[in-house]
């Protein structure tokens, strides 16, 4: 439904939760330069506004809506970035009294999204948080060598940006960019609301309009594509002082998201290393004992896919070739139909359980904004059900390998590893 050009709500009318779900999400072009400020300004609205101007009162607020809870945060969908404010109330027909409470989780809503307090001592506060966060992301060798892996081999693409923001692009931000960011947010990003659960769809609309007043906005930012680069294949050492080594091997898919053949991709990638049933999962980590986990991951948005593992320093070269191996036996259908059918099951096992969680629900309510289709759980089951074997190696046979990111023990420098 369009609230203006360019906000648009959407409802998802379901009776299995006791409460009801509003996700507010502004879309902006995902650029190394606004992705720093977005993601402390998703920090700085959700920890207090004019209104309520200390955490306490922000925690008393939401008490008096019988517990609402109130998030934010910033996510990558290929080349869009998505500033999401997220609330949920206990759906108001379990409070025993006479409450407006539906109308007052639009109200709270409003003093958060339209009213943000800017001051010099929240702004630092957050702003130590934030880098606290990269820096723990930073010193966690697993999320590390994914991060470094999609920098280096998606260099001067959308695949090479950090949402959250690198620790150099925080640490110059200033107040004036937070509130800079803010207006731009406000007057410019298109804008989706969703909501979930058992609620009166008018009274809904009502409440939007009159304390979501959005001004109409023209733009639009893509979210998918199919990732390329000039760049030649390329193997890039990093050193840590960690405990044992990290490699993260990237392909591009040459497949976007809303490509025929995607979810035959995806069931070569759940083939690849996404289940316990994997090639990677059975032969680099039970029969070699290589590793304790290792898993490859669809950038759906991007086109990629990677494979990241923590092994031995020893281990590294047999580790490499053993992963570019189990890619080679799917691209030529080295797989039984047993294998096939029980990855299909898994992924559709994945795919039913999601109707029962409100998140997901509206996670695959917002894929659909993005992808700018219409279709239903069901539909994306019925098409994996129709996928042949032929068809998930058509699909992985169109992947490029880009390169190979290790992370390294410092010493393994030394020694010239």
């Amino acid at each position: 439904m369009q609230i203006k050009k360019g906000v648009n709500a959407y409802f998802i009318m379901s009776n299995k939760f006791k409460d009801i779900g509003i996700s507010v999400r502004f879309r902006y072009s995902l650029e190394q330069k606004s992705a720093a400020s977005r993601t402390l300004l998703a920090l700085m609205m959700m920890d207090r506004c004019k209104k309520y101007d200390t955490k306490k009162k922000m925690t008393d607020a939401q008490d008096n809506l019988y517990g609402a809870t109130l998030g934010a945060q910033t996510m990558g969908f290929g080349k869009s970035h998505v500033l999401e404010i997220r609330t949920k109330i206990i759906n108001p027909t379990y409070v025993s009294e006479e409450h407006s409470l539906f109308e007052g989780i639009f109200k709270f809503l409003n003093e958060i999204v339209f009213f943000p307090l800017f001051k010099q001592e929240i702004f630092e506060e957050n702003k130590d948080i934030l880098l606290s966060k990269i820096k723990r992301m930073e010193d966690d060798p697993q999320q590390y060598i994914v991060t470094c892996g999609l920098n280096e081999i998606g260099k001067n693409t959308s695949l090479g940006i950090s949402t959250l923001g690198t620790y150099d692009d925080v640490k110059n931000l200033t107040l004036q960019d937070i509130i800079d960011a803010y207006q731009e947010m406000i007057d410019e990003n298109i804008i989706d609301i969703i909501m979930c659960g058992d609620f009166d769809e008018n009274e809904a609309t009502s409440y939007i309009q009159q304390y979501l007043p959005f001004n109409d906005r023209i733009q639009d930012y893509p979210s998918f594509y199919s990732v390329k680069n000039n760049e030649s294949e390329k193997m890039v050492k990093l050193y840590k002082n960690i405990s044992q080594s990290y490699i993260m091997m990237v392909w591009f898919t040459n497949t976007s998201i809303v490509d025929q053949d995607y979810y035959a991709l995806r069931l070569a990638n759940g083939i690849l290393g996404q289940f316990s049933t994997s090639f990677l999962f059975q032969e680099v980590r039970e029969k070699r004992s290589l590793c304790y986990s290792i898993y490859s991951n669809l950038i759906s948005y991007d086109g990629a896919l990677g494979v990241t593992t923590g092994v031995e320093q020893k281990d590294i070269e047999e580790s490499i070739q053993l992963i570019k191996e189990q890619f080679n036996r799917v691209v030529e259908g080295d797989f039984d139909q047993q294998l096939l059918d029980t990855t299909k099951r898994l992924i559709i096992s994945s795919l039913k359980s999601s109707r029962d969680n409100m998140n997901s629900l509206m996670a695959f309510t917002y894929q659909n904004i993005l992808l700018g289709r219409n279709c239903e759980i069901q539909d994306i089951i019925k098409c994996i059900e129709g996928i042949t074997k032929e068809n998930v190696i058509d699909a992985i046979s169109k992947c490029t390998y880009k390169g190979t990111v290790l992370l390294c023990k410092e010493d393994a420098n030394e020694q010239n590893i």
